[in-house]
C-alpha cells in the first residue's frame, strides 16, 4: 500500500545560520514519500545561498517579507501532501517523527492534527531539558485547558490536509499566536492526538519570537475561543 504523502513547510526570515539544519533535519527522516517547501520570507542575510545547496531536493519559494503567518500560508497553498507539518527554520525533527504521525494519524482518521513533546536545544544544537507537552484526551478537556494557555509546539504537529481544508488557514491579522489560534478551530471539529515521546529539537536563543508574547495577541485569541465554544467556555 502506498505511504499517504507528507509535505513539510519551513518558513525563514534571516535565519541562515540555522535553516540548513531544519532542511537536513527533514532529509534525514526514514520517510519516503515527503515534499520540502521552504518560504523565504524577505531574508536580507545570505539564506538564499545557503538554500541553494539543496535545490534539487526541496521547493524554494522567495518572496517579500510578509510575516510567519503568510509565509506559512503561501507554503500551505503549494503543499500537495495528505498530511503537513511546519517546521520552524530554527529548530529540527528528530529521527521517525513524520512515520510515527503518519502511523498515528492512519490508525484515527478522525484526527484532525497531532503533536508532539519536544527536546529544548540551545542556540549551538546542544540539548538543555526534554518538555513533556500537556494532552487531554477529549475535545472540552482540550479546549478548556488550551485556554489558560498555549502547551503545543507548532513545529511538532502535523495537519490532515483534508481537515486543515475545512478550518482554514492562519490568520495573517495575528503576527503572533496564530498557531494558537489554529488548534481552537481544529478542536472545534476534531479531535487531536499526542505522541507523549520528544520528536523535535526545539532551539532557544535570543531571537525567539515566543521570548516577546504578544499578549495583545494572545487576548485576541483566547476571546475568539471563547466565542467559538459558548458551551465549555461560557461565563
Amino acid at each position: 500500500m502506498a505511504m499517504p504523502k507528507v509535505s513539510v513547510v519551513i518558513p525563514t526570515y534571516n535565519h541562515a545560520r540555522y535553516v540548513p539544519w531544519a532542511v537536513e533535519s527533514v532529509l534525514r527522516q526514514n520517510y519516503p514519500n515527503l515534499e520540502i517547501i521552504v518560504i523565504n520570507d524577505g531574508s536580507t542575510d545570505d539564506t538564499a545561498q545557503r538554500l541553494q545547496a539543496y535545490e534539487n531536493r526541496i521547493q524554494v519559494i522567495n518572496k517579500s517579507n510578509g510575516g510567519t503567518a503568510n509565509a506559512l500560508n503561501h507554503g500551505l497553498q503549494r503543499a500537495t501532501g495528505d498530511y503537513i507539518c511546519w517546521l520552524s527554520a530554527d529548530d529540527m525533527f528528530l529521527k521517525e517523527k513524520l512515520i510515527k504521525q503518519v502511523q498515528l494519524m492512519e490508525d484515527n482518521p478522525e484526527v484532525g492534527f497531532c503533536y508532539t513533546s519536544f527536546i529544548v536545544i540551545d542556540e549551538n544544537g546542544l540539548n538543555k531539558y526534554t518538555v513533556t507537552s500537556d494532552f487531554h484526551p477529549t475535545r472540552q478537556e482540550m479546549v478548556v485547558n488550551l485556554h489558560r494557555g498555549c502547551f503545543i509546539n507548532g513545529s511538532s504537529v502535523m495537519m490532515r490536509s483534508s481537515a486543515l481544508e475545512r478550518v482554514g488557514p492562519f490568520d495573517e491579522g495575528l503576527p503572533q499566536a496564530h498557531d494558537y489560534e489554529l488548534w481552537f478551530r481544529f478542536l472545534r471539529h476534531f479531535p487531536s492526538g499526542f505522541i507523549r515521546e520528544p520528536l523535535i529539537s526545539y532551539r532557544w536563543h535570543g531571537e525567539n519570537m515566543s521570548l516577546k508574547p504578544a499578549t495583545e495577541c494572545i487576548r485576541i485569541v483566547q476571546q475568539r475561543a471563547t466565542e467559538l465554544f459558548p458551551e465549555w467556555l461560557g461565563d
